[in-house]
């Protein structure tokens, strides 16, 4: 069997919000503490994959106790997935080999701008040498839609409309895995649905609509399109209260969605 667990099912902000005195960033109830969206998978075939590196990665990586990874996929090259990683430098100290991660074109080329120390070493210390506590060893790969291997994994990417740029979707056998985008073509959820998922995480801000990603009533609706097993709400946004969420969602007849947890994790197969 695989396993995914989720690392943060929160927005860019994080749930609470710095400053906010809102019912949900104040809660005590767990459920509603998020990091920054971010997931991982371990394999069947022993490989474990990072799912973007949030700035809350550190964090999340040793509430899992993870100890090696094989490869990491950057959905798309917003801060809240991509600015944690730095804090894969520790995983180049237990080899020489370089991490890979992969990501569209378009991202890669932001990672390259905006981490040069990384992905401009050659660059950057062509006339000074490297010191102190060193640079994370990362070598960058392109991805584009369609079958792709990730850690000898098979993948299937799909691009989606996010802001003013696209963001990666893929399935990984019975897993779909759908994270920041404002609709979904046609084209791809028939390519979900084909799949007979056993678990779907889909993008779910709040429940309102908003210019760059997933309300309540739009995923719900891809949900019944794409007809998995089990679906689960992620990127969710501090209006978004856990019990209020999950009893609207029974009251509805939804009985297979759930919001997803920070540090919950799923078998599939």
């Amino acid at each position: 069997m695989n396993k995914i667990t989720i690392l943060g099912s929160g927005t860019s902000t994080g749930v609470p919000i710095l400053g906010c005195n809102c019912s949900v960033c104040k809660s005590n109830d767990p459920r509603n503490k998020r990091l920054r969206t971010a997931a991982l998978l371990e394999t069947d075939q022993h490989k474990t994959i990072l799912i973007d590196a949030s700035p809350d990665l550190r964090a999340q990586l040793l509430r899992t106790q993870t100890t090696k990874l094989d490869a990491v996929i950057i959905t798309h090259d917003h801060a809240d997935h991509t600015h944690g990683v730095d804090d894969l430098r520790p995983f180049s100290f237990q080899t020489s080999e370089a991490l890979p991660v992969f990501a569209d074109v378009h991202a890669l080329d932001s990672l390259t701008t905006k981490f040069p120390y990384i992905f401009q070493r050659e660059k950057v210390f062509a006339e000074r040498p490297v010191i102190g506590g060193g640079i994370p060893l990362l070598d960058l790969h392109p991805i584009l839609p369609g079958p792709n291997l990730v850690a000898a994994e098979n993948f299937n990417f799909q691009a989606l409309p996010h802001g003013h740029g696209e963001s990666l979707c893929f399935i990984h056998q019975k897993l779909g895995y759908i994270i920041d985008c404002r609709e979904i073509p046609e084209t791809v959820l028939e390519r979900f649905r084909d799949a007979k998922l056993e678990i779907l995480v889909i993008d779910c801000l709040r429940y309102k609509p908003h210019q760059t990603h997933l309300h309540l009533e739009l995923a719900l609706k891809y949900i019944e399109q794409i007809a998995p097993k089990i679906a689960l709400l992620t990127h969710l946004g501090h209006e978004m209260d856990y019990l209020e969420l999950t009893n609207l969602l029974r009251k509805q007849g939804n009985r297979n969605v759930f919001p997803a947890i920070d540090g919950q994790s799923f078998l599939y197969s």
